[in-house]
């Protein structure tokens, strides 16, 4: 009797050893498969590091480049963030040098829209920045109108010229705001700021006769991508 009842805690401690090797060696398994991908993380994070600070001198010629053709004052721009495409097409490597002092020596090149704006050198590598732009065209367009009716003029004008060809004017109303004014008549040739957003109703004293003609300079715009790349 007392041999048969030790058999049982011989075969339990048989079966725990096998069951803790077992779990010893997934454990191992999930360790070696835990440090390679640490590994390969740390890999990777190095290689993105190396990358960015690979050349911090172009890539800060390049961030400065696109930050200052689409600033406020910038000569190439009517307002932050939208270009001016006529100004565009009269840039050229030098004047960009002079905009970008971190250009000098530099390759470089400019795209507006994935089209060339200007080039300098042979940018085949180095470093390039991208910006979501406006590209902005305008052009002129006049009417000759009675003095004694109104004309109503598109959106997106910032200005309105106003020249009294043969006309006998007092008073010049933008939206019902007088904008002109001179008792005896204007003369020669008005410029009148305007607000780019209001449809515009331009209006005459009621004596006014003779006729006038009005220049707007409505604005069409499209959105493109900037691409300045730097190679030093």
């Amino acid at each position: 009797m007392s041999a048969a009842s030790d058999s049982p805690p011989v075969a339990t401690t048989a079966i725990s050893v096998d069951r803790a090797q077992a779990n010893l060696t997934a454990l191992v398994a999930a360790l070696i498969v835990l440090t390679a991908t640490i590994g390969v993380a740390v890999g990777l994070a190095d290689a993105a590091l190396a990358g960015t600070d690979r050349n911090p001198g172009e890539r800060r010629a390049a961030v400065v480049a696109t930050e200052r053709l689409t600033a406020a004052d910038s000569p190439v721009t009517r307002r932050e963030n939208v270009v001016n495409e006529s100004a565009l097409e009269m840039l050229d490597a030098p004047r960009m040098v002079d905009l970008v002092p971190p250009l000098a020596g530099t390759a470089f090149v400019v795209r507006v829209g994935g089209a060339t704006v200007v080039e300098r050198g042979d940018p085949t590598g180095g470093v390039s920045f991208r910006r979501i732009v406006l590209v902005s065209a305008a052009a002129e367009r006049t009417r000759t109108v009675d003095a004694a009716d109104a004309v109503t003029l598109p959106r997106r004008t910032d200005q309105v010229r106003v020249e009294f060809v043969d006309a006998d004017v007092e008073t010049v109303r933008v939206n019902g705001r007088v904008v002109l004014h001179r008792p005896g008549g204007l003369r020669g040739i008005e410029t009148v700021s305007v607000s780019r957003a209001e449809t515009l109703t331009i209006s005459f004293d009621a004596n006014a006769t003779g006729s006038v003609d009005v220049t707007s300079v409505p604005e069409r715009t499209r959105k493109a991508i900037l691409e300045v790349t730097v190679d030093a």
